[in-house]
């Protein structure tokens, strides 16, 4: 049941058990094979941590096997999962945020190791954007998603969408030119 890229993102057989009692179908059983590690990917880069990330992935599929019946019809059921995912993600990045607690993290937050992946600086930079922000940003530019959908995803209009990424390159250019003219000095 688990693959090799669901058992690195350290879910074990607990979630695919549940999966197997509860009876569901193998449509259901494949879609939680071959989306968890993607989605609680996308998620881990929203909140920041592995931890709530896997736990906010695996809510996501619970509510979808309890909506299984409906959801099992529409035409791309994982879209479904993955908006649940980020919605509860930004829920969570946005009460961290407001909080403070981002900028009174003790341990560094970590990514999902990915050679392929940002590097540090401009993790750091994403780090500093507001929730909604930063979800647009990792969709948009870290899973390469059409505007559109990403606008579904995370609950907002097109335009809203496409404001939200204007405002945050805004904030990124600035924030990593003045890393930049760090480095230089």
């Amino acid at each position: 049941m688990g693959d090799a890229a669901t058992t690195s993102l350290g879910v074990d057989t607990v979630m695919a058990g549940r999966v197997e009692r509860v009876g569901a179908d193998e449509e259901f059983r494949t879609l939680f094979t071959d989306s968890f590690a993607a989605v609680a990917r996308t998620v881990h880069l929203i909140v920041g941590d592995r931890a709530v990330a896997e736990e906010i992935t695996q809510d996501a599929f619970v509510k979808l096997l309890g909506h299984w019946r409906t959801v099992s019809r529409y035409e791309r059921p994982d879209l479904w999962v993955r908006r649940v995912a980020i919605r509860a993600a930004q829920r969570e990045r946005h009460r961290t945020w407001r909080r403070g607690q981002l900028e009174r993290s003790v341990a560094p937050r970590s990514w999902v190791e990915d050679p392929d992946g940002p590097d540090d600086q401009v993790r750091a930079a994403v780090e500093t954007l507001a929730p909604k922000q930063r979800a647009v940003v990792v969709l948009f530019y870290f899973e390469d998603r059409p505007m559109a959908e990403i606008a579904d995803l995370v609950g907002c209009s097109v335009s809203a969408g496409w404001s939200q990424l204007h405002t945050a390159r805004k904030r990124l250019a600035r924030l990593l030119a003045e890393e930049v003219d760090d480095d230089v000095r």
